[in-house]
């Protein structure tokens, strides 16, 4: 796209100052270019260079509506996002150490195996919550990871009460199970190490071979999910 010159030899429209503005004024600005687009008598190269004009100031919009929706967001749901980051940094720091040492027993001979086995899937499903807390989209509304299920008496509420609720549980196992699948693939946008200062998290002893460990404790997948903890 070629740029916008405050003196267009072609007559374009300029928009140069208009795109540092706020919304409001950018929205201003689209409204008059789409009144002068309508006259039948605009000349072709002017009217080429207003929808040029018009492009880069609805992206420019899009953009500037989506920063004032995650900063509204960010500042409604700052505290509980901040708590339940805490938290899951807490549940993840233990299941860290419990894997740590879990590891050096069975460096000392011990039979931990199967306990070790549980602790690292405790771990990673920890460290799956991590990703969710620092991940979750910022212009969405924020869906508690860790809700207080003690706060609702789902007995006394109406069915459109229960449905939201249902449907919000079922928005968190979506988004738990994407968060999931991306900290496997490696593709999430905050990476947890962030809340780490950027270590990676990982166990610093000398590991098992997992291998041994997986093929001596297997067992039924729905057997092993019932381990996890919420």
């Amino acid at each position: 796209m070629a740029p916008f010159r405050k003196n267009n030899e072609r007559r374009g429209v300029d928009i140069s100052d208009v795109l540092e503005m706020g919304a409001s004024k950018i929205k201003k600005k689209i409204r008059d270019i789409e009144r002068v687009q309508k006259r039948e008598t605009l000349p072709a190269d002017i009217r080429i260079e207003n929808e040029r004009a018009l492009l880069a100031l609805r992206h420019e919009l899009k953009d500037k509506e989506f920063n004032l929706k995650a900063k509204a967001m960010s500042k409604k749901y700052h505290m509980v996002r901040f708590f339940e980051k805490k938290k899951a940094i807490r549940r993840l720091k233990q299941a860290i150490k419990t894997v740590d040492d879990l590891e050096t027993q069975l460096q000392d001979g011990q039979e931990v195996k199967k306990d070790l086995k549980k602790a690292r899937k405790v771990r990673k499903h920890c460290e799956s919550d991590l990703a969710y807390v620092l991940n979750f989209p910022r212009t969405e509304k924020y869906i508690a990871l860790f809700p207080n299920e003690d706060s609702t008496d789902t007995a006394k509420l109406d069915e459109k009460a229960k449905k939201g609720l249902k449907d919000t549980e079922e928005k968190r196992k979506q988004y738990k199970k994407q968060f999931s699948e991306m900290l496997e693939q490696g593709t999430l946008e905050v990476g947890i190490e962030t809340a780490f200062g950027g270590k990676k998290v990982e166990n610093k002893k000398l590991k098992a071979t997992q291998s041994s460990i997986d093929a001596s404790t297997e067992r039924p997948k729905d057997e092993e999910e019932d381990e996890f903890f919420e």
